[in-house]
């Protein structure tokens, strides 16, 4: 009998040191996986802060040409805004976030050990948001072809530089012309519409992702 029970427990205490040991592997292997979400966070983050002032840039641009179409006349100090809404405004830029820690998490099980259901739910909404705004750009994009494609037939483009690169685009356009094409008037309208909900979204989904840097930071 004390053969037996010494049997049982030399078992359970070696089944007890495995678990332990097992569960301080897992617990290594989170926290590195956590590092990395960190990492993904701070590269999203600088992307975010980087991008975001460009695009906010553009819808101003963009809403001065509308104004511009409207009145039928060009205002000098509007002149430089102008001209960079009708460069640039078939620009809706899309730009990869980092999911490397949080598809590692989801793919490992580990999700659940992060021990923190605030973490947890930011991370699945910043996906949400990605995934929701990358099904629509497509569309979007096409929209504000149709635009380009008007104002194509209204400006000519040229290169103010011998680098002919995308800062040394210049156009040239007759205001009066542009305003008197009620359809390419209607087709900026939008395009001011569609600027503005582009920014809208991923100005939200900035800011989940800085909720994500604020909890990360305080594990």
């Amino acid at each position: 009998l004390l053969e037996m029970v010494v049997l049982v427990v030399g078992i359970l205490l070696a089944l007890a040191v495995d678990r332990w040991n097992q569960g301080r592997l897992d617990g290594i292997e989170t926290s590195r996986i956590v590092d990395r979400l960190r990492s993904d966070s701070a590269r999203n983050l600088a992307m975010f802060e980087d991008r975001l002032p460009q695009m906010e840039e553009l819808l101003s641009d963009v809403k001065t040409l509308f104004r511009a179409l409207e009145a039928g006349t060009t205002a000098s100090e509007d002149l430089a805004k102008i001209e960079s809404a009708i460069a640039y405004i078939d620009v809706v830029p899309s730009y990869p976030l980092v999911f490397a820690g949080y598809n590692e998490l989801v793919a490992t099980g580990r999700l659940r050990q992060l021990d923190d259901p605030v973490l947890i739910d930011l991370l699945g909404d910043q996906r949400a948001e990605y995934e929701a705004a990358q099904a629509v750009v497509g569309y979007w994009r096409d929209g504000i072809q149709g635009t380009s494609d008007a104002l194509d037939q209204h400006v000519d483009f040229y290169f103010t530089t011998d680098q002919m690169d995308e800062e040394g685009m210049g156009v040239r356009f007759d205001c009066a012309a542009l305003a008197a094409d009620r359809d390419l008037r209607n087709k900026v309208f939008d395009a001011v519409d569609i600027h503005g909900d582009w920014l809208r979204l991923q100005t939200s989904i900035y800011k989940i992702t800085k909720q994500i840097d604020a909890q990360l930071s305080a594990r």
